[in-house]
C-alpha cells in the first residue's frame, strides 16, 4: 500500500491538469491522465472516518471536497505528506441515501518519510466500530 501512496505524492514532470479542491495541497494529475477524482487531501483520522457514519453521499464529497472514484461518493483516498497525517484508503457502504458501513485502511506518514504500521477502521451501523489507532479499546485486528 505505500508504495502506491508514494507513486502518488511524486511530483508529475509533465504540465499539469487543474486539480480538484479537495487535491490542490496534495496531488496533480498530468495534463490527459484521469484526475484521480478519488484522491483528497484529507487525512483518515478516526474523528474525520466517524464523521462519515449516516453521512449522505452529499455529505461525504463535501467532507472530501472531491467527487470519488468513478464520481462516486463510494471509495477514497487520503494522500499527505506532513508528519501524522493518516494516508489510505476509506470505503462506503450506503442503504437508503445514508452511510451505514464505513472501512478504511490507513498508514501515518512518518517523520523519516516512511509509512507508519497498518491500522484498520471499520463502523458498521449493526454492528458498531472497531479501530487498530492508538488508544482504541477495540481492536480491528486483535487475536479472537
Amino acid at each position: 500500500m505505500a508504495a502506491a501512496f508514494g507513486a502518488a505524492l511524486v511530483a508529475p514532470h509533465l504540465a499539469s491538469a487543474t486539480p480538484l479542491p479537495g487535491q490542490t495541497a496534495c496531488w496533480q494529475s498530468n495534463v490527459g491522465e484521469d484526475p484521480r477524482p478519488e484522491i483528497s487531501c484529507q487525512t483518515l483520522s478516526p474523528e474525520f472516518l466517524r464523521k462519515l457514519e449516516h453521512a449522505t453521499p452529499a455529505q461525504v464529497v463535501k467532507l472530501f471536497a472531491v467527487p470519488g472514484k468513478d464520481g462516486k461518493p463510494t471509495y477514497f483516498e487520503g494522500v499527505g505528506k506532513i508528519p501524522g497525517f493518516y494516508n489510505g484508503y476509506v470505503e462506503l457502504v450506503y442503504t437508503k441515501g445514508h452511510v451505514t458501513n464505513v472501512s478504511a485502511v490507513t498508514t501515518a506518514y512518518q517523520k523519516n518519510g516512511m509509512a507508519g504500521d497498518e491500522m484498520d477502521f471499520r463502523w458498521d451501523s449493526v454492528k458498531g466500530e472497531c479501530s487498530d489507532f492508538p488508544g482504541s479499546t477495540h481492536r480491528c485486528n486483535a487475536a479472537e
